[in-house]
């Protein structure tokens, strides 16, 4: 204790930068913390498409970048978030045409993490007729 009386006396304004720096780390620390546990619990993964979700909440929730939520959702990147009640009325579609948009975009990402499908043996692609010999 006589340490932070020492510090705070000899230097009120560091003491002060330091004790905001410790406030704004120990806020941001607790949201990532809480959003990491909330979004790791399954029943709030792939959640259905409700109205009143953000293109927020349904790029956490489905594991999806913002820039593919931007591009499915035809948003403006830098826009405040709207409802996806206000989406679906900007886009002319329902809610169940969102979600078909948001589950190929999903399977689209699992495909590309996936990479190519692994090739069958060549000797099963050419016919038995046609193999080289190793002879002449």
């Amino acid at each position: 204790m006589r340490f932070f009386r020492f510090l705070i006396s000899r230097h009120p304004v560091i003491s002060v930068l330091l004790a905001v720096s410790v406030a704004g780390l120990v806020w941001f620390g607790v949201g990532v913390v809480r959003e990491a546990i909330y979004f790791a619990q399954p029943e709030h993964q792939q959640q259905d498409l409700e109205p009143w979700m953000s293109p927020r909440f349904v790029g956490k929730s489905w594991d999806l970048p913002p820039p593919t939520i931007v591009r499915i959702m035809e948003l403006e990147p830098d826009q405040a978030q709207p409802t996806l009640r206000q989406v679906t009325a900007h886009l002319g579609i329902s809610l169940g045409e969102l979600q078909d948009r948001v589950e190929t975009a999903k399977a689209e990402q699992l495909r590309r993490m996936r990479g190519p499908a692994p090739r069958e043996d060549r000797e099963a692609e050419e016919p038995s007729g046609d193999k080289p010999s190793g002879g002449a």
